[in-house]
Parts: C-alpha cells; sequence; structure tokens
C-alpha cells in the first residue's frame, strides 16, 4: 500500500479549464482499485474546495496547510484562528492597508479593499459558487490568509506584526499565504500518516507551487507537476510535464504505479 498525496490547484486542477481532468480521475481510480490511499493536500481551505471535488476519488482531504484534515469524511484534526488571533490580523490589515482574504474552513471573508487586486479573486470563486462574506458576520472564522501587497516594506511591516501566530509562505508579485503557526502541509500529511500507522519516509507527493515545498520535502518521493516553480527541481524526485498535459497520470506511470 501506498500513501498519495496530491495539491489540487496546478497539479490535480487544470487551471485552463478549472477542473480535474478524466484521465486524471480515471489515474486515482487505479489507484484506490489497487489498494492505495489518496489524498488532496492544499492550502485551499474546505470551503473553496468542496464544490470542486465532486466527481474526484479521494480517501481524505488535508486543507488550509494541514488545519483541517477528513480522512473518510471524518474530521480528525481542525485548528481555527482564536478570537485574540483574528482581532489582531484585523487591526493589522487596516493599519497597514493590505487587500486580503481570510479562509475560513465554511466561509471566505474580506475585510476592507484597498485596491481592486481581490476582484479577480473574488470572480473566480464566485464561478464556482463560493461567495465572500464580510469579517462582521457572526460566524467569521478562518485558518488561514492570502494577501496582496503592493509595496516590500508594507509587507515586512504586516508580517513582522503576525509573526509570533502566523507563518508566512511567499509567492512572486508581492503575494503571501498566512497559515496558524507551526501548520503546512507536511504537518498534515505526517498526522494522516501517523494516524495510519504509515512511515512518514514512504509518502509520495505531488505539487506545483512553492507552498507544496515542505511537502515534497518531507515525503520519500516526489514529483513537481509542470514549470511554475522550477526552483523546486532540486528537492524533487521527478518532474513531470503540467496538469494540462495530463503530468499526474505521466507521473504515476513513470514511477510504476499505475500501468
Amino acid at each position: 500500500m501506498n500513501l498519495l498525496f496530491f495539491d489540487f490547484d496546478g497539479t490535480l486542477r487544470v487551471p485552463q479549464t478549472n477542473q480535474v481532468s478524466k484521465k486524471t480521475i480515471e489515474s486515482l481510480h487505479k489507484l484506490r482499485k489497487k489498494g492505495d490511499l489518496v489524498f488532496i493536500n492544499t492550502g485551499r481551505c474546505y470551503s473553496s474546495l468542496e464544490v470542486q471535488l465532486h466527481g474526484v476519488p479521494v480517501d481524505g482531504v488535508i486543507c488550509g496547510c494541514g488545519t483541517l484534515i477528513s480522512y473518510h469524511d471524518t474530521i480528525v484534526y481542525r485548528a481555527d484562528a482564536s478570537i485574540n488571533q483574528r482581532q489582531k490580523v484585523l487591526e493589522a490589515l487596516r493599519k497597514y492597508r493590505v487587500d486580503a482574504f481570510l479562509e475560513g474552513h465554511e466561509d471566505l471573508y474580506c475585510d476592507r479593499t484597498y485596491s481592486d487586486r481581490l476582484d479577480k479573486v473574488t470572480q473566480f470563486f464566485e464561478r464556482v459558487n463560493v461567495l465572500m462574506k464580510n469579517v462582521e458576520d457572526p460566524h467569521f472564522s478562518f485558518s488561514k490568509m492570502s494577501l496582496y501587497y503592493e509595496s516590500e516594506e508594507q509587507k515586512q511591516a504586516f508580517e513582522k506584526s503576525l509573526e509570533k501566530d502566523f507563518d508566512f509562505i511567499h509567492f512572486p508579485n508581492l503575494k503571501s499565504e498566512a497559515v496558524l503557526k507551526s501548520h503546512s502541509k507536511a504537518t498534515g500529511m505526517r498526522k494522516i500518516a501517523t494516524l495510519l500507522d504509515f512511515p512518514i519516509e514512504k509518502c509520495i507527493a505531488f505539487g506545483d507551487s512553492d507552498n507544496d515545498s515542505d511537502m515534497l520535502l518531507a515525503a520519500s518521493q516526489s514529483v513537481l507537476i509542470g514549470e511554475n516553480a522550477p526552483h523546486l527541481k532540486d528537492i524533487v524526485s521527478l518532474q513531470a510535464p503540467c496538469a494540462k498535459e495530463e503530468g499526474v497520470t505521466w507521473a504515476l506511470k513513470k514511477l510504476k504505479l499505475i500501468d
């Protein structure tokens, strides 16, 4: 038996079609049929993932960079920002005028906007029937943030103010993700491995982006999908074509996990 962990966006989901291809779905079915366990390990919180999971065969999901873990439809781990952390974040967003959306496992939230950079993000989620709520909503809760800065100085000041509570993942073009301290895709993978009494050293991971790096490093075999993060080539076992070119199926065959 193998435990396989797949990033979602850009690894399973094809950006150009906003769907997981039929060929990839067939490959995941093949893995499970021979007894392997398949997990999605994504930066997305569950609220923005659930709609797109229909028809994708998995044994469990790790969402929000390890802040929610579900195995066979049962939540086995969850972490949310405390009331104090939520207040600190809102104060920092307003003080430094940072555009952000805050990702809860039930809903996505937005406070004030200071530019039009969130428009494309909002439109993307609207297309999959996920609407942004305001942080004044009585059910406001989150585990992760996506942040859009206007300058390096703004970025450094904001992140410095929250570094005790959050870990930051940096992307090009002044974008970051913030995750509750001591959570990551790798910690989520380790929790599943511990739950199933499976050696973490035998896990296999697939990703395409910077927030996959810790997961790729923690796995015994790792696959980089596409060319979004060429600087990760040196830390993986195998580089595969992009999702549009059926990179997951190509890699599974290369690793002799499916015929």
